[in-house]
């Protein structure tokens, strides 16, 4: 058994899934909301501000709840739905029985996942390494620093678990030790957990985009969808070997798996209907687990009859595909019936919603949904452009962008951000660097990549297709992937509390006055010129005479820092890479100083 595998069954046997407990529906959030006695769905629409009351069997939209702010997922919480907002500083809440929609203020730019935890609702914040517990009145009553990017939270039993999204783990928290830390959110994290699974533990490989989590209500079983990716495995692999999207030896670079004990493949990249990228959403049921993919429009019905049970499956067991579906482009949400046998799927690049019925026996290739309504949008977020530019950023189904269904620009960019991954990268066209990730939003002004090698994001986007994902940029928009980019929103401030804005101001003021404005000016915070702040990397992949400026706008959730990933936070940034005040003139900053540096830094 793997060394993941066998901490996924000690920290199972601590007492997450050992007993009867019963999970109540909503004990986790998804892009959508089932009321099954009552034959509603509920679900988010981002781009236009909205959540939308759907009728289960018709699928004719009911009602249209105006919520500012980018919802994104929701859970019910009596007659009102918690909608986390990926776009605004607040948590909003929907009457169902009056439609009256209030806002919570929340110390986060940006929130994603809930959960119901009895009275109250958890809240993470990715982008700040937060959690938090709203009370039943709907207010923050705790908050606490989780690192990783907290993105998925669920309520089993006496435990919280959260995956961490931009470092692949699993971490499963005790409430009662939780709530006896100190009130205030403090620098270094506080966390105490009881248990946390590494998800890709080999050398070179990380999971990314682990946001996908489900419960069966049934059982209190765990499952949580991911991209696993070889970004640093073998350097030694001759570049004629490809780039990401290549496959060989019938195993690629980068596929999905489950966190599940039954079994963690189940993608087949051999031109089948196991050709399956991006998990976006996954639900449980009756045994079965629906996984949504993002970027290959499908999703895949697997045989999971044991999420609960003994460990006893190999990391590599390949579960049984019981179905397959294709369903429209981007999927973002799944939730199911209680039987196990009827779903629905929010397909939000469509702006659709999908209804899914199982077969009562094992179908050969993709199923059709049994329908489908296409929903009226108001104003979106992106153009016309930015919209079909998003569809080919996540689209691994288009062979001129590749071939083989394997990788997508999402890929390394989930949610058009970054993995927070320092890549090797060397093909027949690339050179061997090692390079950190840098956010897709961050492609507003050029020149593009550490080097300032592109001009602009379309002349990026088709160099990409062609070196990295194998594909051959024929019929390509690339000005489209482009527009994307440009109207990608990038995270949101984060609020200043009243107690901190004394030292906020002070930071402020240390900002320009240690030279840091001087390459970092307002409001992109770069400058996008060329830097000699670092000529040496402790990795001879690593070396760059000049750097371009990145910009600092959502710093606080983008370690590590640099173009190879080598200053784990940004106080390590200030404090031991700053090679002869090159880098801001740092060294000579008092703890109090340094502090205030730091707390202005974390709300751009």
């Amino acid at each position: 058994m793997s060394p993941t595998r066998v901490a996924l069954a000690g920290w199972l046997a601590l007492g997450l899934a050992c007993g009867e407990a019963s999970i109540e529906p909503g004990a986790t959030s998804s892009t959508l909301v089932l009321d099954e006695a009552q034959g509603r769905l509920y679900l988010t629409s981002p781009d236009d501000d909205a959540v939308v009351e759907v009728d289960a069997g018709s699928l004719a939209v009911l009602r249209r709840f105006e919520v500012a702010g980018g919802p994104e997922q929701l859970v019910r919480v009596g007659e009102r739905l918690a909608v986390s907002l990926g776009r605004a500083t607040e948590v909003a809440w929907v009457a169902l029985d009056t439609g009256d929609i209030s806002r919570t203020p929340v110390p986060c730019g940006g929130t994603a996942g809930l959960a119901v935890a009895g009275a109250d609702v958890l809240v993470t914040c990715p982008t700040d390494d937060r959690l938090l517990r709203l009370d039943p009145a709907g207010q923050v009553a705790r908050a606490w620093t989780v690192p990783g990017g907290p993105a998925a939270v669920a309520v089993v039993g006496d435990a919280w678990v959260v995956s961490l999204a931009r470092i692949g783990q699993v971490l499963r928290l005790e409430p009662a030790a939780l709530e006896r830390l100190p009130g205030e959110l403090a620098r270094p994290p506080l966390a105490p957990t009881v248990g946390s699974v590494i998800l890709e533990p080999r050398r070179g490989f990380a999971a990314t985009d682990a946001r996908a989590l489900a419960v069966d209500p049934a059982t209190g079983g765990l499952a949580l969808a991911y991209q696993a990716v070889d970004h640093d495995s073998d350097r030694a692999r001759p570049a004629e070997a490809g780039g990401y999207g290549a496959v060989v030896d019938a195993r690629p670079r980068i596929e999905p798996r489950l966190w599940a004990a039954c079994g963690g493949r189940y993608a087949r990249f051999d031109g089948g209907e196991r050709v399956m990228s991006g998990p976006s959403a996954v639900a449980a049921a009756a045994g079965r687990l629906w996984v949504a993919h993002r970027q290959t429009d499908n999703v895949a019905v697997l045989d999971c009859a044991d999420l609960k049970g003994p460990e006893t499956a190999a990391s590599e067991a390949e579960l049984t595909l019981v179905a397959s579906f294709s369903v429209g482009r981007g999927p973002r949400g799944v939730v199911v019936s209680a039987d196990g046998r009827t779903a629905w799927v929010d397909v939000g690049f469509d702006h659709a919603v999908a209804r899914l019925e199982l077969p009562s026996a094992g179908t050969a290739g993709p199923l059709s949904p049994q329908a489908v309504l296409r929903r009226e949008v108001g104003a979106s977020i992106y153009s016309e452009a930015g919209s079909r530019g998003r569809k080919l950023f996540f689209d691994a189904v288009n062979t001129h962008l590749t071939p083989s269904g394997v990788v997508t620009c999402g890929t390394c960019h989930p949610g058009g951000g970054e993995d927070g991954l320092s890549w090797f990268l060397h093909t027949v066209d690339v050179p061997r660097k090692l390079r950190r990730t840098p956010p897709a939003w961050g492609a507003r002004v050029g020149p593009l990549h550490w080097d300032g090698a592109f001009d602009d994001a379309a002349v990026l986007s088709q160099a990409t297709l062609r070196t990295l994902m194998e594909g051959d940029g024929l019929l390509v928009d690339v000005d489209a992937m482009a527009a994307y980019m440009a109207e990608r929103p990038p995270p949101v401030p984060r609020p200043v509390p009243d107690g901190l804005q004394a030292e906020w101001a002070r930071g402020e003021a240390l900002f320009t006055e240690v030279g840091c404005a001087e390459c970092h000016p307002a409001p992109l915070f770069a400058d996008r010129l060329p830097h000699a702040i670092y000529v040496d990397s402790p990795d001879p992949d690593g070396a760059l005479a000049e750097v371009r400026t990145p910009t600092l706008i959502g710093a606080r959730g983008r370690p590590p820092y640099l173009h190879d990933g080598r200053a784990p936070t940004l106080r390590a940034l200030l404090v031991e890479h700053y090679q002869g005040d090159r880098h801001g003139r740092t060294s000579g900053l008092s703890e109090a100083d340094l502090a205030a540096l730091l707390t202005y830094l974390e709300s751009l």
